[in-house]
């Protein structure tokens, strides 16, 4: 068995990705971890000094999963954020690409009526 690595996550993150590299570890919701870490900041400030030295250590997420975390059931791949989102975005991006370039040939077309 493939042991599991702590990693800052490159795709749940709100500032540095910590907390959904520890949700990821453990396997839980990253809401539940961020919630837990804000609790513990207001009581005791304790945490945010924790949460910047770990920003700082934890190295970055590898770009490709491998082994079993691919068919992790808490990645955003499955989840429906991060790598789920680009790729809307990136399918956003092409469909608004393709309107353009018809709004262009059908200008074109018109104009060369308009032209006769």
């Amino acid at each position: 068995m493939m042991e599991r690595r702590l990693y800052r996550s490159s795709s749940d993150k709100r500032l540095f990705g910590v907390c959904g590299g520890i949700a990821r570890f453990l396997r839980i919701d990253s809401t539940l971890v961020r919630v837990a870490a804000v609790i513990l900041t207001v009581c005791t400030f304790v945490p945010l000094l924790i949460y910047l030295l770990l920003a700082l250590i934890m190295p970055k997420e590898p770009a490709w999963p491998y082994g079993h975390d691919a068919c992790d059931p808490y990645d955003p791949l499955f989840a429906g954020r991060g790598y789920g989102s680009d790729l809307d975005s990136e399918i956003e991006r092409l469909e608004k690409r393709a309107l353009i370039q018809e709004v262009h040939r059908l200008r074109a077309e018109l104009a060369k009526w308009k032209g006769l």
